[in-house]
């Protein structure tokens, strides 16, 4: 999803809800958006992980994913 994208997703919502991610064993936060960082797109098959990764040594070969910048939520 690129910014642009998630804006025109947002533009559907009442401007005044509040907005959270979950937390890591429960509940929820409000999300903190990090540093742009390169991430690789479509690296774990596996349900457990997130699609896409941004830490290196979990990809066995990077050349082989393709490289966007983003940020994380």
């Amino acid at each position: 999803m690129t910014v642009r994208e998630l804006i025109e997703e947002l533009n559907r919502l009442d401007p005044d809800l509040h907005v959270f991610v979950d937390g890591y064993e429960g509940g929820h936060s409000y999300p903190v958006i990090s540093e742009e960082r390169d991430v690789y797109l479509n690296v774990h098959q596996e349900s457990w992980y997130g699609t896409h990764e941004s830490k290196l040594y979990m990809i066995d070969d990077v050349a082989k994913y393709k490289k966007v910048k983003g940020v994380i939520l």
